[in-house]
């Protein structure tokens, strides 16, 4: 027969598990990343299904204006709890939020940040991953608090963390801007050849999502595209009128299709401890039309050049590769253009586990 203390005993445990759980106490969190093709910005379900913009230069969780509120509030935010391979359980939990016109997600290195109040809440280290869908997939994936990360199929395929480069050290913020700066102590380079850059020397690097394509400075883009241009030969057809915003279009009917986009001249953005942030024909050719594609970086106008980075890594060259960064540890990882192994961001599982 049960004993009543043993059955006071088995309750009390059961529901201390249930309360670990509901808590998603030391387990990651992680939510769909889906891609609007109207604005380009990414963005994920995390206030109550409804989408939140991931912004990497925000310093804090923002939620729309309500009636009663004034400019700081508190909201409830909800992801799936993960071992990196699926979702395992919801996870609700009360984050401070400012009051915006619209619902971001800040990323950005603050306390306020989304990654900070999960690290805080959910007893995680205060890291993310973002694996940014390509153009035409479906949803990717952002995991916060650290983990693995798999992408399927198959089940026996490692992890995608194992293809992650060292990591580069994070530079302190860049003109009060708390997003993520790294450097490029080599410069740029095409196909491997270094481009040739106004007054040489190490390049501070930014990194957005809410930018669609790299920017770069007046000094820094000039040169890139002409020895762009340059690099893609006396065969590649030029069409003489451009697509805005780019600059160098090309007839996308003339160029060979490989796994990794169009057979075009790499660009290598050559990171501290060379590591280089390499930009194949996926991240670096825009389809603007049925036979036309254009160079996918961009110029930027109209900012001093003392007060703005070199270059800033936009969302088109960060997508399909995965991007982890710690603020724990000080530094930013990536992977390369994930289908050159089999692999694509969209092919995170999140069919909860049993």
């Amino acid at each position: 027969m049960w004993q009543p203390t043993l059955l006071v005993l088995l309750v009390a445990v059961s529901l201390r598990a249930c309360t670990a759980a509901a808590n998603g106490r030391g387990k990651p969190l992680v939510t769909p990343v889906t891609k609007d093709p109207s604005t380009s910005l990414y963005t994920a379900p995390l206030n109550a299904g409804r989408p939140l913009v991931l912004h990497l230069s925000a310093p804090d969780v923002t939620s729309p204006y309500s009636a009663g509120h004034g400019q700081n509030t508190r909201v409830t935010l909800s992801a799936n709890a993960t071992d990196g391979s699926n979702p395992l359980f919801p996870v609700s939990f009360s984050v401070a939020a400012s009051c915006g016109a619209v619902g971001v997600a800040g990323l950005a290195r603050s306390a306020r940040s989304f990654p900070a109040q999960v690290a805080s809440t959910q007893r995680v280290t205060n890291s993310f991953m973002l694996c940014l869908p390509g153009g035409g997939d479906r949803a990717g994936a952002a995991i916060f608090g650290g983990g693995p990360f798999f992408l399927a199929p198959p089940a026996d395929r490692p992890a995608v963390t194992m293809f992650l480069s060292d990591g580069v050290p994070l530079r302190r913020p860049f003109a009060g801007d708390p997003g993520y700066y790294v450097s490029a102590s080599n410069g740029i380079a095409v196909d491997g050849a270094r481009v040739a850059v106004i007054g040489g020397g190490a390049l501070i690097v930014g990194f957005s999502t809410t930018v669609p394509y790299t920017e770069l400075r007046p000094d820094v883009y000039r040169p890139l595209i002409a020895a762009f241009d340059r690099a893609m030969g006396p065969n590649a057809r030029r069409v003489t009128a451009a697509v805005a915003p780019f600059e160098l279009c090309y007839d996308s009917t003339k160029l060979l299709s490989t796994q990794t986009g169009y057979s075009v001249p790499e660009v290598h953005v050559m990171l501290e401890g060379a590591q280089n942030w390499t930009a194949f024909g996926d991240n670096s050719m825009a389809q603007v039309s049925r036979g036309t594609a254009c160079f996918a970086f961009v110029e930027m106008k109209g900012r001093d050049k003392g007060a703005v980075p070199a270059v800033v890594i936009g969302g088109l060259q960060m997508e399909s590769r995965l991007v982890v960064v710690d603020e724990d540890k000080q530094k930013l990882s990536f992977s390369r253009h994930l289908s050159a192994d089999g692999f694509s961001c969209s092919n995170f599982n999140f069919t909860r586990a049993a």
